[in-house]
């Protein structure tokens, strides 16, 4: 027999005097402390506003039921019922953090909300929070109340399985995959689930393949093949993808007969990837075959002419066996008809063997699609073109010895009275700025800005790059000069640039009055997002000449002038920075921990976060997950990224990776991690790396590559020039005393 809470019985009486009725919750079995109990009347009327409340829900009055089930719980905080209700409609109206609160709050006095489980863990996924999903999820599955729900427990061990096997815990994944397989297998599963016997098969495959997948991280060859065939016989459509699982078992064996044998069955299907055909390629060089390789591709080519990787796996064939001609075809035909990025970096790859004319090949062929797209003079221009160049400067970007050779080639013709475009100089001068190419970038984007008129289309991007060349070679008064002829001449790029820019250069060159005065510039003529920007550098520019309390009272300011969740976010983040400097740690990571209640995924303030107590060699082990974290996220973003500018990995990243871990002691890894920060365009350049990486060679002894390291730190804060940077200069001075007194390392 059901039994109900008094509230929910009052509430019955109240709604069947309206003649309505409504599906009730059990009462919770398990309550907590609840807050002091209110009076009867209280209560009631608590009651009332919460019938009102799933009358005005009924009727889609979000608001007005939100009204109603947020004064309910006002006036009995301990009761449940109307909390439940609120979390729906909390997320409805992407008031996430308050439906997490109420979320929490049920789930500490009542473990058999399944609902109220679902619904966390739902939105714990879509803020990022991986392993608190896991956590909630393993928790919703021991729960007594799902046994009941094998719907529900099959959908969330299903869940649990793809997340353990992505975490590479193949042992939980494995043992949920089971957990799948017992409901599935139990007496009239299919009936009890609502599946029709089409849906009961695939579900069924689909888990033996998990099965299958985890028997072979155990090396359970065996076992694995035996699922894999059973999924076979549920699932035809399967049957063609296991078939390759079935092969890459065999060939594990060397039972490479068998595999090939399985793979043939397989192609058979015409997949549209490349896995299959590159383990045939492999098994027969393996096999002593390697004559059978291209025509057996050739054919497959032919009967599935659309399958552009096909071709590409074609051509590289082709070139491996001498028949450049035929390669470069195919490479031609595959960028005329679909330019990728990776059609391209095959292209200048064959271009490359060719050291005399690779990089004028590659050249011409850009030049050629960039004047197509901006031909002038009354001819057409050809938009198809716009693809092709697209892809050729998405492949440079990821080909940097490449780009090298094309950017030398370009400015050895202007030498020799060779002509280019305009539009071709600006776009490899600026892709040379991002790429850190800074001396061939200056000059052909030098070039192009005595050739591009004012108002052109040109003339924005040609400014932007030559101030990002000068701003990395530390050249600030070019800075200024450019600015200030930008701010004369130019018609088409915006003011607020140059003069953010001399502000910038001004301060680095500790002219304080000139620089506040071109940042206010900068905030009298900037508009909306631009204007919080330029506020924002003004106080981050007080803090830089040493003026931290007028920093800290602008950012105070602009975060009560502004509530957007993006602006309060980076003002926040200058806010932090501040209390940085003035050595206010509590504050500063109190900023970034907001930052990240908000926004887990947020890359910057998870490695300052972890950087910070890293410094203080606080909370290391958290500081640690922190950062790797913040270099996770910034992979997976150039990695799906799809501008046409370089993204080497992050310096500043690594250089807390290698930092927090020469914190925590571990000398010889901390060294290769700030290593490769320092070999990082932006990391051979930083002071701060070659300081720690300083350090690092200190701990080990290796004097003269701490003794290297430190001086190379002091030079570059003296070109950097920010004064807060003459204390780190004292203190490297002062480790190289005590370095000078250390016996080096035999």
């Amino acid at each position: 027999m059901m039994i109900l809470s008094p509230y929910i019985l009052i509430l019955m009486q109240l709604l069947m005097t309206t003649s309505m009725q409504f599906q009730l919750e059990d009462a919770p079995k398990k309550v907590g402390p609840l807050p002091k109990l209110t009076s009867d009347s209280k209560r009631e009327e608590a009651i009332k506003l919460y019938g009102s409340g799933l009358l005005y829900e009924k009727e889609n009055r979000l608001l007005d039921a939100l009204r109603s089930f947020e004064k309910a719980m006002e006036l009995d905080p301990g009761a449940l019922s109307p909390r439940k209700a609120l979390i729906p409609i909390y997320m409805s109206l992407d008031r996430i953090e308050d439906a997490l609160v109420q979320c929490r709050y049920v789930l500490d006095r009542d473990d058999s909300s399944l609902e109220t489980f679902a619904l966390y863990a739902k939105q714990l996924a879509a803020l990022g929070k991986i392993e608190e999903v896991t956590e909630i999820l393993e928790k919703l599955i021991k729960n007594p109340a799902s046994k009941d729900k094998p719907e529900l427990r099959l959908q969330v061990l299903r869940e649990l399985s793809l997340r353990y096997e992505q975490a590479s815990n193949w042992e939980k994944s494995e043992e949920k995959s089971k957990g799948v397989a017992e409901i599935l297998e139990m007496p009239s599963a299919e009936d009890v689930l609502e599946l029709t016997e089409d849906s009961y098969r695939k579900l069924k495959a689909e888990n033996y393949e998990m099965l299958g997948r985890m028997a072979l991280k155990r090396k359970d060859t065996k076992t694995a093949i035996e699922y894999y065939l059973k999924a076979q016989k549920l699932d035809i459509v399967r049957s063609g993808r296991l078939g390759l699982n079935l092969a890459q078992v065999y060939a594990s064996e060397g039972k490479n007969e068998e595999a090939l044998l399985r793979i043939d069955e397989f192609l058979q299907t015409q997949p549209l990837g490349t896995e299959a055909y590159e383990l045939k390629i492999s098994l027969q060089k393996k096999m002593g075959k390697s004559k059978d390789i291209v025509p057996e591709i050739e054919l497959a080519s032919s009967r599935d002419n659309h399958n552009n990787s096909l071709k590409l796996i074609l051509a590289r064939e082709l070139r491996i066996n001498g028949q450049i001609p035929r390669a470069e075809a195919i490479y031609e035909e595959i960028a005329n008809q679909a330019p990728s990025t990776e059609v391209y970096h095959a292209l200048f790859d064959l271009y490359r063997e060719n050291k005399e004319s690779g990089a004028s090949r590659a050249l011409a062929r850009l030049e050629s699609s960039i004047q197509a797209v901006s031909r002038k003079g009354g001819i057409p221009p050809d938009p198809s073109q716009g693809m092709q160049v697209k892809a050729m400067l998405l492949a440079l970007k990821k080909d940097p010895e490449m780009l090298r050779k094309i950017l030398d080639q370009a400015y050895n013709q202007l030498v020799k009275g060779g002509k280019i475009g305009l539009e071709t100089k600006v776009a490899l001068g600026t892709l040379a700025s991002r790429a850190s190419e800074l001396k061939a970038g200056e000059k052909l984007l030098l070039i192009s800005l005595t050739e591009s008129a004012p108002n052109s289309a040109t003339e924005s991007e040609v400014y932007s790059g030559l101030l990002r060349i000068y701003r990395m070679a530390h050249k600030y008064q070019e800075i200024i000069t450019i600015c200030k002829e930008g701010l004369d001449k130019a018609k088409n790029t915006s003011r607020v640039l140059f003069h953010v820019e001399m502000a910038g250069a001004y301060t680095h060159l500790e002219k304080d009055i000139e620089a506040l005065a071109a940042i206010d510039l900068a905030i009298n003529e900037s508009q909306d997002r631009e204007k919080l920007f330029s506020k924002r550098y003004r106080a981050s520019l007080l803090a830089q000449m040493g003026k931290l309390q007028e920093a800290e009272k602008e950012a105070l300011t602009l975060l009560r002038d502004y509530d957007q969740p993006s602006e309060v976010r980076d003002i926040r983040y200058t806010l932090s920075s501040i209390y940085s400097g003035m050595k206010n740690h509590e504050k500063s990571e109190a900023l970034l921990k907001q930052i990240l209640e908000a926004d887990p995924a947020d890359a910057t303030a998870n490695n300052d976060l972890g950087y910070q107590w890293a410094d203080r060699s606080h909370n290391l082990e958290e500081a640690e997950k922190l950062i790797r974290k913040a270099l996770d996220l910034d992979q997976k973003l150039r990695d799906t990224s799809n501008r046409l500018t370089f993204e080497p990995e992050n310096a500043a990243y690594i250089d807390s990776l290698g930092w927090v871990i020469f914190r925590r002691g571990k000398l010889k890894e901390a060294r290769i991690e700030l290593e490769k920060a320092s070999n990082l365009p932006e990391g051979s350049d930083d002071p701060v790396v070659w300081d720690h990486l300083g350090d690092v060679y200190f701990s080990l002894k290796e004097k003269q590559k701490s003794l290297e390291s430190y001086l190379k730190a002091i030079n570059l804060y003296q070109v950097v020039r920010t004064r807060r940077d003459a204390e780190r200069v004292k203190d490297i001075k002062q480790k190289i005393q005590l370095l000078e007194l250390e016996p080096s390392k035999k």
